[in-house]
């Protein structure tokens, strides 16, 4: 009889039915446990000290063992010789200071971490092919971010890191510049509009979003050498959009929503477009370029908790269609992403890049 243990599937699908160490790693970040041993390292009583200055409630020996399964992760060394626990680069995505820290995805009372609990009831999002958020949280996932502003903000700084990550690549992959006006519509924190005004100096725009998104634009670019060509407007973007301007974008909007939402979304598009106006869509593509396992996986979260989905180029193409509007181009970026370009249905198609 075959060595089981020996089995590399065996193996293989003991780690991707893991349950333990994807919350260690979230309990560690929502505890701080990384600032605590950065930078030169820490012994655990030193740890445990910290939390406790912190206020932070814990068991002391539940924490001892924590950190030693975090150790044997690798996200943090531990230096038996001199009873310390060091940083590694794992460690340093969950420190708060760090300009790659992703802290905010993993903290337990964060929007992210709201999201990652929705498999839990994956087998219901399976036979039914609808969200399971509010089965879990009392109701859906947008309606619990209008209700709770702290979570909201959470969801917000992570879309907004997940925008700042990818923006040098999108800005490279197409020719953003415009003298015209540019509206980013459900534009967070106005990062990507920002962007595209200082290679476009000339050019003005305008962050669209609900009150609560605007607020938070208004706080992030005031300071922004580009802050006097900014104006701001609250709405909802299934309603009309700002009129007359020459750029309109959507960046990582579209798969948060069911096929009928996003054709009602394009269709506000089609009506706010003048005859020279463009629409660029930023969306991540199946069947594109990128990694496809991720983008599967996302795939698989977007139906669990918003039923909307990622989508292949065809399936864009349909959308557009039924809003009146024709991908003109679509042009890939190094981050994954792909930028489509859509203009009134019967414009010329310009290709794809």
């Amino acid at each position: 009889m075959p060595d089981i243990q020996a089995d590399d599937a065996f193996g293989t699908m003991l780690a991707l039915t893991d349950t333990v160490a994807p919350w260690a790693v979230r309990v560690a970040a929502t505890l701080r446990l990384a600032d605590l041993v950065a930078p030169g390292g820490a012994p655990a009583d030193a740890i445990l000290k910290g939390l406790e200055a912190a206020g932070e409630r814990v068991d002391q020996e539940a924490v001892r063992r924590l950190l030693r399964y975090l150790a044997s992760l690798g996200v943090f060394e531990y230096d038996a010789a001199s009873e310390l626990y060091r940083p590694t680069r794992l460690s340093e995505l969950m420190t708060e200071d760090s300009p790659v820290s992703m802290r905010d995805w993993w903290r337990m009372d964060s929007a992210m971490c709201r999201l990652d609990r929705t498999p839990t009831l994956m087998m219901e999002a399976i036979r039914t092919g609808e969200p399971v958020y509010e089965r879990i949280f009392g109701r859906d996932v947008w309606a619990d971010l209008a209700q709770h502003p702290p979570l909201a903000a959470s969801f917000e700084q992570a879309m907004a890191h997940k925008t700042r990550i990818s923006l040098d690549s999108v800005i490279a992959a197409v020719d953003w510049r415009t003298r015209g006006d540019v509206v980013d519509v459900g534009g967070g924190h106005g990062l990507l509009l920002q962007a595209i005004l200082k290679i476009s100096p000339q050019a003005r725009g305008t962050v669209f979003d609900t009150p609560a998104g605007v607020a938070t634009a208004r706080a992030h670019l005031a300071g922004s050498p580009v802050a006097g060509r900014i104006a701001f407007a609250e709405g909802d973007f299934f309603g009309p959009w700002p009129a007359g301007a020459d750029t309109y974008v959507l960046m990582n909007v579209l798969h948060n929503w069911p096929d009928d939402q996003v054709v009602r979304l394009l269709r506000r598009g089609a009506e706010a477009l003048g005859p020279t106006g463009r629409l660029l869509v930023v969306e991540t593509v199946v069947g594109g370029a990128g990694d496809q396992r991720s983008l599967a996986r996302l795939d698989m979260m977007m139906l669990l908790f918003c039923g909307g989905k990622e989508r292949s180029r065809p399936q864009y193409d349909e959308l557009a269609a039924r809003a009146g509007l024709t991908i003109t181009g679509s042009h890939p970026t190094s981050f994954g992403l792909a930028i489509l370009e859509l203009a009134p249905a019967g414009t010329t198609p310009a290709g794809s890049a």
